[in-house]
């Protein structure tokens, strides 16, 4: 390429005698070139063949590579064509150097647009705007590389996911097989399908889509918009390298985690859904894609199959944390794996995490839970709060019917896998395998100590949702926060806590506008997500008759917190004070609960808190009296009438 910049500065300078000697070296170097395309199999015939490239537009691609990564060309390309050559090599440029007919370069300047195969699969680049003929072309250095017999994946895209690899043989349960050869055959059988694999993160979707792929006997290659930074300018370029690299390497290209598009900035905002559709349907080969959403709108026109990857079993899960593990017998490998639903990718982070965790010594249960832990609060991200319990059983003051259903719920959850599984009542049950229950009660009657308390002898952690992050006014949005949520915990086996749940949870109303249509959708979601999660979840409100009836049918439980009574507002006024806390030697607590009859655990906590602070102010050991005026105080404040 070098030789005709250097004949065509020679024909502008009317150089006859050097420019038969550059024609001739040119002469003898295009001979050779000549013979070594021969074969069908170089890579050039090979983009020829899959784009249709003519022999003009094969030129242009060399021209455009040599310009782009020959420094030796581009003095001579200044020369002809001034500082704008920097940027470049033009059509207009290309057309003098290789000496294209009039004819042939105008028929080139009206198809070089967007749409042809070298710019729409990224094999070429230009800038919008100015003349067509005059717009600066280049070629990314993936494109050189590839030309020049390089396999390597383009950086963009390794850093962005890369090749599917299947590290090791993987292990999959019979509903994760049949969903396996389900890709495969339509990989096998459509030219031209698109591919959705719906299931929770982590369990083993994109290794499910590099083994079908291995039956047509291609490979995968990944983009993560997880791991994107930017907005849509980054998406775009992130989908253009992916189909110039799936074109290169004569791979399936799969989007990983498609969900994370939706919602930026409010629900509504959907030009990256937009970006990826568009990608989609002008992906001319079968294409794949992945959401923990099940049913999400991708907006394609063309042919799609949802394929649903669904956890393991724990049969499955088992074998998982075996191979993981490679050996712990310290480690009651039974119960993590009938208690965390998660996959291969999971379980490897955990046993990573948990290593980490105890610095070189051996693994224990306790240590492989706090690494199933340790990706829960970053899964969440924000949307729920870690509550940390210190309460005791001690602490709790119930009746003994309220305190039997607690334990009642307690050992539902406690022996689930045995019922559910080895007792074969899964084989009964229309969806999931989760325990929902409603705590209700006037505020203060220990809902949210319970909630606690369950997760503590059940040895899980609690998240309270926050529910100012989770509802949006956005149309999709809070049913967006909301699976965030769910699918966290099912995996990390958290507590979710749903505090004042009649704000989510609220009967469905007639439709008479558009506000209440989408309420109501939101309402749906939440009692079938509630229905089909598989982990614990506690709700609880002081209005329970608010609370949709639909909702009552999904429970596990629904127990009742009453205001406690005489006896018991005696107990919790004499086991509210701490222990160190200097005490007067006689407190009449029955006659404080007798004086206060509508108090609960929680107004006898604010009242002796309250007066505490009044004796230590003093430098005195709480009296009874100072009981009584905090106490009073606490009487106001609830709006009551002191007698």
């Amino acid at each position: 390429m070098r030789l005709r910049a250097i004949a065509a500065r020679q024909r502008r300078d009317s150089a006859q005698q050097e420019l038969a000697h550059t024609l001739t070296e040119l002469a003898q170097i295009q001979a050779r070139l000549a013979s070594l395309r021969t074969s069908s199999a170089t890579r050039e015939a090979r983009l020829a063949r899959l784009l249709q490239l003519s022999e003009h537009e094969i030129d242009l691609l060399w021209t455009v590579v040599s310009a782009t990564m020959d420094p030796t060309l581009v003095p001579h390309l200044v020369d002809l064509a001034g500082a704008e050559a920097r940027h470049g090599i033009s059509l207009a440029l290309h057309a003098v150097i290789a000496e294209l007919g009039g004819g042939h370069a105008r028929a080139m300047a009206l198809t070089l647009n967007r749409l042809h195969p070298l710019l729409r699969y990224g094999l070429m680049e230009t800038t919008d705007g100015g003349l067509p003929a005059a717009r600066p072309l280049t070629v990314p250095a993936r494109v050189a590389a590839y030309l020049a017999g390089s396999d390597e994946v383009d950086g963009e895209v390794h850093r962005l996911g890369g090749v599917v690899r299947i590290e090791r043989e993987p292990h999959y349960d019979t509903v994760q097989l049949e969903a396996v050869k389900r890709i495969a055959r339509a990989l096998a059988a459509k030219q031209r399908i698109l591919v959705v694999i719906e299931g929770p993160r982590e369990v083993g979707k994109r290794t499910a889509a590099a083994l079908a792929a291995l039956a047509t006997n291609q490979q995968v290659i990944q983009i993560d918009v997880a791991r994107l930074f930017g907005g849509d300018s980054d998406l775009e370029r992130a989908l253009v390298a992916l189909r110039r690299e799936c074109l290169l390497d004569g791979a399936l290209p799969l989007i990983a985690r498609v969900d994370d598009l939706n919602g930026l900035e409010g629900g509504e905002d959907r030009s990256r859904l937009r970006l990826l559709a568009r990608f989609l349907d002008e992906t001319p080969i079968s294409a794949i894609v992945t959401s923990s959403v099940p049913g999400m709108d991708l907006g394609v026109e063309r042919e799609v199959l949802r394929v649903s990857m669904p956890a393991p079993d724990t049969t499955t899960r088992r074998i998982m944390w075996e191979q993981a593990l490679g050996g712990a017998p310290d480690v009651d490998i039974d119960l993590i794996a009938s208690r965390y639903r998660v996959g291969a990718g999971a379980i490897s982070r955990a046993v990573e995490a948990a290593k980490l965790l105890t610095n070189g010594s051996s693994l224990t249960t306790h240590t492989l839970v706090e690494g199933v832990r340790n990706g829960i609060a970053e899964r969440l991200g924000g949307l729920a709060q870690r509550v940390e319990v210190r309460q005791t059983w001690d602490d709790l003051i119930l009746n003994e019917d309220t305190l039997a259903q607690v334990k009642a719920l307690i050992a539902r959850v406690r022996y689930a896998h045995v019922v559910h599984e080895q007792w074969g009542f899964y084989e009964k049950l229309p969806r999931g395998l989760g325990t929902a229950a409603l705590f209700s009660g006037a505020p203060g009657t220990g809902k949210t100590m319970v909630a606690g308390l369950i997760a503590r002898e059940l040895d899980l952690e609690l998240y309270q949702v926050d529910l100012s992050k989770v509802v949006s006014k956005w149309v999709g949005e809070t049913e967006k926060q909301l699976s965030k949520i769910f699918d966290a915990a099912e995996a990390g086996h958290a507590l979710l806590l749903f505090d004042e749940a009649d704000s989510l949870f609220a009967k469905r109303t007639e439709v008479k506008a558009a506000i209440d249509r989408y309420a109501n959708l939101e309402v749906n979601y939440l009692l079938q997500r509630i229905e089909s999660f598989g982990g614990i979840s506690v709700l609880t409100t002081n209005m329970d008759t608010s609370i949709d009836p639909a909702l009552r049918r999904r429970l596990a439980a629904h127990i009742a917190f009453d205001a406690p009574d005489a006896s018991e507002r005696e107990v919790l006024w004499s086991r509210l004070i701490a222990t160190r806390a200097p005490t007067a030697r006689t407190i009449d607590f029955e006659k404080l609960a007798d004086e206060f009859p509508d108090m609960t655990g929680a107004n006898i906590r604010n009242a002796v808190l309250a007066a505490a602070f009044l004796a230590a102010s003093g430098g005195s050991p709480i009296t009874e009296e100072h009981l009584r005026r905090a106490g009073r105080g606490e009487y106001r404040a609830m709006g009551r009438v002191i007698r």
